[in-house]
Parts: C-alpha cells; structure tokens; sequence
C-alpha cells in the first residue's frame, strides 16, 4: 500500500500525494535553497548543507504511524494525530543532527523558545514523557514505534544524507532562521504546488549589466528636459553610480528631490553586476511610495518582451499564510528586483513564524537600500537590526544602503550602540555636494508650531483661512484623516483623502489626482489629508503643510513635500496639536511629541538636518528607556527566545489581518478558485484584528488569516473608512436611515 503525505481534494478531483514523492520533492528544494545560499557564504560551513538535508528527509517521517495514514487517507482535512513532527525530530536527536531536530520542530510552528525547551530535558528522569524539542503528548508512543517508522521510510526514501557534518559551534539566530526557511520553503511550496494553486515559475534573468545601461539612459534623457534641481541631480547619480562596492555599508544622505530613487539603484546594479549578486531590495516605510518607485523602476529597467511584474516586484502588503490552501499567496523574494515595506523586511530578519521566514534564504547575495532609514523602526531596534545587516554583509556578502534626506546616524552614538561599540561609515555622496544641499535646504522650506490644542472645527478652519493652498494635512491615524476630509467635505470645499483605508490600486488612482492637480496653477484652493503615509519619499510640492504633531523626522519628512522642486520662494510647515474625542489619540508619540515641543522651545529648527535629526533621536531615546529595551532585546536572542524576539521587533505592535475588499475576488476565494498574489493584494487593505472583531467580517476560507469587507466602501475617497465612520454614526444616533 502506497504511504502518503497529503490527503486529496476530492471537490478539486485531487488524489492524495504519496509519501516519498512529497519528501524527495523536499530535499530537493531545500538543498537548492541552501547551496544558493551558501554560495554567498564567506565562511564555508559543510555543515549548513547537511542539516538541511537531514531536516528535508526526517520531516515528515510522523506522518507514517498508522493513525495518520488512515487520517490522510479518509479526510480531506482531518487533523493528525499523533503529531507526526515528533518523530523526526527524535530519529534527528538520536544521530545528534540537534540543528536539524530544532528546524524540523518548527517547520510548522515556528522557532521554539530554546530555554523552555532545553528545561524539559532536566525534567526528563522525573517525567519521561518530556524531552526538548519533543510532543508530551505522544513522546513514549513515537519512541516505542521509532524504529518501525523508520523501517517503513526507508523503503520508499532509501538514500540518507552524509553522517559526517555536524556543527561544531553554537548557530547564531540569524544562522538558524535562514536554515528553517530553506526546509519551510521547500516544504510549503511542494505542498501549494500538488494542490495545484502555486505556479512553478522560472523568475526572470538579472541582466544587472544591461538594466543599468537602461537606467543610465532613462536618467539621462530626465537630465535634458531640465528643471531647477537638475544640476545637482545629475551630480548625485554620478556620485552613487560611481561609488565603490567594496565597502559593505554606505550611508546616501542626499537632499529632499535630488533623486536618490535612481540614484542609489546605479550604485545597487552596479555592485550586483561586480560581485554577481542574485537580488536588488529597495526597502521603505510605507506602502503607498512602493507604487511610485515601482513605476520608475519598471519605466527605466524593464525590456520590452519582460513581465514588469515579474523583474520588479511590489509587495504592499505583509501576505504570509500558513492555512495550505493559501500558502501559494504568500509573498516570496524570488525576483530580481524586490521593492517592499520596512515591516516586512526587517520584522522577516527577526522572525520565528514559518509563513514570515519562508522568503528569508534569499536574502544572501543581495544589494539593500533601506531608503528613508530614519522612518524605518524605532530607534531602539536599530542596535539589533543593524547587527543583523552586518551579518548578512560580512558573512552572507551582501552590501547595504542607509538613505534619507533626515539620516540619523545612530551609529555614531555610544548610547545607543553601547559603549564602545559607534562605527564610521563612507559617504556615497561628496561632503561639497552635502553641504550644497544643506544649504538649499534650509531656503527652501521653514517650520512654525501653533501650541494651543485644536478641536475638530477650529483646525478645519484654521487650514481653510491659515493659505490658500495648495495645503497637504497629516494626522496620525487612519480615523483623524478620515474625519478630518470628511468635515472639510462637508463645508463645501476641494479636498482630497490619502491613506491605508484605501486599496493599493485605489491610493494610486487618489495619487494620480493629487499629482495632477499639482500641475494645474490655476486651481489652488483645495486640500490634501492624509496619514504618514505620504511624509517619506512621494514626489508631492505643495504650497502649505500641517502636521499633527508626532516626530521631529516625521515633520522634517513633510518638509519634503512643500516646495518639494524649489518653485516657490519659500514654504511652511505647521505642526499642531488636537483634542477632539473624534480625532484618535495615536499611542506611539507619547514621548517623542515632547521632542518636537522642546526643538521649537529651543529654535533649533534651522539647524542642518542631520544635526537636527541626531539630537533629536538621541532625546527620544533618552525619554523612551532605551536602554532597557535595547538590552532585553539582545538577551533574549542570545538565548534562544525567538517567539519573544519576533514580539518585542514588531515594527506596527498592531495585530492586523488582510481584508479583502473586492467582491468578485472574495466570491473566487470562497469557491476554492486559485487567484494571483499581486490581485490580492491590490484589492485588500490591513486592518487591526480588534477593528475586524467590532465589525464582525467573515473568514474567508479556514483559519483567521483573510476576511472579506462587508460594509460600504468608497474607492475614490475615504475607502473603507467610509462603512467604519457610517457604523459609528449609527452606534452614536442608535438609528439608521434605509
């Protein structure tokens, strides 16, 4: 009788997956997954290769007790019993693959807590039912059966790999993630693809050397149509492209609109092409600049014949699934140029959950830019992050790019970085061409503060009357921006809403809109509101900014969206503050507002930027405990505690789902119809659990990892802001009008 892996889909006239197919599959995988890796390696270690390899064989190998045969074969979705992890990983302790053992015990949950787990061996002669890394629940059965399990894998799986290799030092975290994502790769991909939703595609070819000869032309032919910033954005291509790819980190701070987006890329093609690279990441904060430095990539890097979609791929969202019949969705760093979010890169670099660390392993081999870097985490998370950056360029050959037109550079500050431990990094950029562009800087744009609180009413007043426009609000939530736009709404005037309320799809149609506008000279009385979505990178220039306060980056940053090109004679940024039961009180800034109240106290908002921005951070560092932080961080990585590690890294602490907006998507997920990741994505926002929990929204499909949108939806202004504010009238009134 044939022993399986995978019970079928009768409803999709699916059979089940034999046993040996499915783990052979896997060890294929995965051992491709780690020699791409361990090409990039600047220390061989046999060992990398043989663990993944013991891991790929034994995975499974529970999944032949007799109970769950019979499970695989008679229910489709039957849950099994007894864990069949466990006997993999105690055929893998007893030949001392312990590396092996603890990937194998989490290619399903995750990276365990090391400490917890090593205790249940000193319990063990009290308690022989508990053991590390081993089930209490079935331990003694899976020992007594071991040797049968085994038996009966061996027929079918006879080849076993090398004994020879085992490591003879203490993994790292980071060493431990990159080889539970290769197995986790291998294994969720073989299963996606036998229930026919994964596509087994050949990504599209680098060609480093000739998508940079592109780009040199795209951006020369920018070059001649002029504009006042021309000059210095030839000057700082030039310097970028130029740069030398030997130093591992390089820091770009380059000047609002000086165009680090293709500039810094020259830098990251040409280092790929020298040290034969596999991946190009542009990181950044938020999801709505994806699009835009999307549509500069593919303009520019693209050759016609090529999916665009394929060779630069946008990632909007955070899309990691563990249900296997959504596996195939989730995001995958397989093209050559990834752009996507801070949270998703460096929450994946910290990770202990198998959907999140699935992509990791290939990251080695890759050149980084971490652009608009000072919005990328809390600063306290920059000690363990940059650790985990310089591990990946000094042991994984990779090289990285810190960019922002407000850097902080917290390497050079001993409090932070611990004593002892502040680092130098080269410049790309000229010390003239900075100071140039300090000066430029600091003509271009000047802050004012208006201290006294404002209610709902007197700030929409006070924006109407403060300029004509045009004006750009930030607030920060998602609600503020969204009452706010609807009060201006219904007084009657122009005004246009921005946020992650709407669909990526349908925040760049808004953004479309705003960008015309701004083209238009003649029509200037009309208001943009948005979250900080829009403060980092977007290619806005405006005449007037009001920001809510809440970081002196965050202000900084929306400087760079008033007189963006330099157009006018100068512009303003106004920083305020609310107090109106409508507008949400966002629980991040407790601290930081303090900073920013202390900057205008002092008049040192006419400082160089980097200066401005270093004391800046150092202060909110300083009122944020810090140091504690930083110091619990760090031990519990050392010894082993992932799941905590992977919680105390979270950039957004918010527990958020993927919602579905689309009708005719969400009708295809329930009907069990394969869709395509980047549809998905498109067409959903992310929204807190607790909000999907108030609501009410319905699961789509098993488990708690997507939901369909129930409510109103308005795609051309406040998105599904629109239903959440309509219930929230209805709650107050306690009626509502049908």
């Amino acid at each position: 009788m044939e022993l399986l892996a995978h019970s079928g889909r009768a409803s999709r006239g699916l059979g089940p997956q034999c046993y040996s197919e499915h783990v052979l599959a896997v060890r294929t995988a995965a051992l491709r997954n780690v020699e791409a890796a361990l090409w990039y390696c600047t220390i061989p270690e046999p060992a990398f290769k043989t663990m993944v390899g013991w891991a790929a064989t034994f995975h499974d190998l529970g999944k032949l007790d007799p109970n769950n045969q019979q499970i695989l074969r008679t229910s489709e979705r039957g849950r099994l019993s007894p864990n069949h992890v466990d006997a993999g990983v105690a055929h893998l302790r007893s030949v001392r693959q312990v590396e092996a053992a603890i990937a194998v015990y989490g290619h399903h949950i995750g990276l365990c807590d090391l400490p917890t787990e090593m205790a249940k061996d000193e319990q063990n002669r009290q308690d022989p039912s508990l053991a590390a890394l081993r089930d209490y629940k079935c331990k003694l059965g899976t020992d007594a059966s071991l040797a049968e399990l085994l038996a009966l894998h061996r027929q079918f799986v006879a080849d076993e790999p090398p004994d020879s290799s085992r490591f003879r030092r203490k993994l790292g975290g980071l060493e431990r993630r990159l080889l539970l994502s290769c197995l986790v790769d291998a294994d969720h991909g073989n299963t996606a693809r036998f229930y026919g939703n994964e596509p087994d595609l050949e990504p599209a070819e680098p060609r480093w050397e000739e998508r940079l000869a592109a780009l040199d032309t795209y951006v020369t032919e920018l070059a001649a149509k002029g504009g006042v910033r021309a000059a210095m954005r030839s000057e700082l291509y030039r310097a970028c492209r130029d740069a030398s790819p030997e130093p591992l980190i390089q820091a770009c701070n380059g000047p609002v609109g000086s165009g680090k987006t293709t500039a810094v890329m020259a830098y990251l093609l040409r280092a790929a092409k020298a040290l034969g690279l596999r991946h190009i990441f542009v990181v950044l904060p938020y999801t709505n600049i994806i699009r835009q430095s999307v549509d500069v990539y593919r303009r520019a890097l693209v050759f016609p014949g090529e999916d665009a979609e394929k060779v630069v791929a946008a990632h909007h969202h955070q899309a990691e699934f563990r249900e296997p019949d959504f596996r195939y969705l989730t995001t995958l760093w397989d093209s050559p140029i990834i752009v996507t979010t801070a949270v998703q890169f460096f929450e994946t670099l910290a990770a202990n959950q198998t959907a999140r660390l699935r992509k990791l392993h290939q990251l080695p081999g890759s050149a980084v830019f971490v652009d608009e870097a000072h919005a990328a985490m809390p600063i306290h998370l920059w000690p363990f992050m940059w650790n985990q950056l310089k591990s990946l360029a000094q042991d994984w050959r990779c090289r990285i790019v810190l960019g922002s037109g407000s850097l902080t550079e917290f390497w050079t500050n001993e409090r932070i970085m611990g004593a002892g431990k502040t680092e130098s990094i080269p410049a790309m950029i000229p010390a003239d061409l900075r100071v140039a562009g300090s000066l430029s800087e600091k003509r271009r744009v000047h802050y004012e503060s208006r201290p006294e609180p404002l209610s709902l009413s007197s700030l929409c007043d006070w924006i109407q009357k403060t300029t004509s426009g045009p004006r750009l609000v930030v607030l920060n939530t998602v609600q503020s921006a969204a009452v706010v736009a609807d009060a201006i709404r219904r007084q009657g005037h122009h005004v246009q809403h921005l946020s992650t309320a709407l669909t990526p799809d349908d925040r760049e149609r808004v953004m479309q809109r705003v960008r015309a506008r701004l083209k238009c000279s003649n029509f200037i009385d009309w208001t943009l509101v948005a979250t900080s979505c829009v403060e980092a990178g977007v290619d806005f220039s405006f005449g007037t900014a009001f920001r809510e306060r809440s970081r002196a980056a965050s202000l900084v940053q929306i400087g760079g969206r008033v007189n963006r090109h330099g157009e006018r004679e100068a512009g303003t940024v106004w920083d305020f503050v609310v107090n109106d039961p409508l507008l949400t009180v966002h629980p991040d800034f407790k601290h930081t507002r303090d900073v920013v109240e202390d900057l205008f106290r002092k008049r040192m908002w006419d400082q160089d930027s980097t200066r401005l921005m270093t004391y800046a951070l150092e202060q909110e560092f300083k009122r944020d405990s810090g140091e504690d932080k930083i110091a619990d961080l760090w031990r519990q990585e050392i010894q082993g505690s992932y799941p905590r590690v992977a919680e105390l890294t979270r950039l957004i602490t918010a527990d958020t789902r993927l919602v579905v907006v689309d009708p005719s998507l969400v009708e295809a997920i329930r009907q069990g119809e394969p869709i395509e990741r980047r549809h998905l994505l498109r067409h959903s926002v992310q929204l807190w659990s607790s909000k999907i929990r108030d609501l009410a929204l319905n699961q789509i499909g098993l488990g708690l990892e997507l939901y369909a949108w129930d409510y109103e939806y308005d795609p051309d202004f406040l998105g599904v802001m629109e239903g959440i504010l309509r219930q929230q009238r209805i709650r107050e009134s306690g009626f509502a009008l049908v």
